[in-house]
């Protein structure tokens, strides 16, 4: 019986699997890392060489049992993942929450890791291209969107007597408005200075890099970024 087994899924098979599940979750990877994400090369590649691994597993014991169901491990994996991909979200107190792509792209490479593994290989190539094109291709047109939305939000340190009325007087002046405006109490840079959040409506659909490099030139401001969700 495990010799009928190792006919259904021979060495080389297990090998080529392998081998291609560590180079598309490498390449995954690869461009997560590029972006500075904890998360990069070597965790991507784990991760869809894990859930490679545990499909196979599935497979085998389906082989040599016969009554396995195929089902119950990838399942099994793709809940793991989920959890796994939590630990790459992070909430911060200036920038809220950062890690979702990640964690995203991290559960969608152990999909991809279970179709390698279950030698569906046309699909897993369909499968990598797509999540590939998504992180790269859609990533520039998301940035592009983001850039010239008419709506900003910001997180500023500025000095506590003179700050907040030069910001103010800033955007009013250029045609802004000012929709929220929440005091923070973080630990700033300067001490003397105050943590803001706010939201501003841009209808001159100005760059927002362009617009937060005019605001960083305030006497007053000695810290700005931009808050995405």
């Amino acid at each position: 019986m495990i010799t009928d087994s190792i006919e259904e899924l021979p060495v080389l098979s297990l090998i080529v699997r392998l081998m291609l599940a560590t180079l598309f979750g490498a390449l995954i990877g690869l461009e997560r890392g590029a972006r500075g994400q904890s998360a990069g090369v070597r965790t991507f590649a784990l991760v869809c060489v894990g859930a490679a691994s545990c499909a196979m597993v599935n497979l085998f014991l389906f082989y040599t049992t016969g009554s396995a169901d195929t089902a119950r491990i990838p399942s099994t994996v793709i809940t793991g993942v989920g959890f796994l991909g939590v630990g790459t979200i992070v909430s911060t107190g200036r920038t809220l929450v950062r890690g979702l792509t990640t964690a995203a792209t991290m559960w969608s490479t152990a999909a991809l890791g279970l179709l390698i593994g279950s030698g569906f290989l046309i699909g897993s190539i369909v499968c990598f291209l797509t999540i590939q094109f998504i992180v790269v291709v859609l990533n520039r047109v998301s940035l592009f969107q983001e850039n010239i939305a008419s709506r900003l939000s910001l997180y500023l340190e500025l000095d506590s007597e003179t700050g907040v009325e030069e910001f103010l007087s800033y955007m009013n002046e250029h045609g802004y408005s000012v929709s929220v405006l929440e005091k923070k109490n973080n630990a700033s840079i300067h001490s003397k200075d105050i943590g803001l959040y706010v939201t501003c409506n841009i209808f001159k659909h100005k760059s927002h890099t362009n617009l937060i490099n005019d605001i960083f030139t305030l006497s007053s401001v000695h810290y700005v970024e931009e808050i995405k969700g």
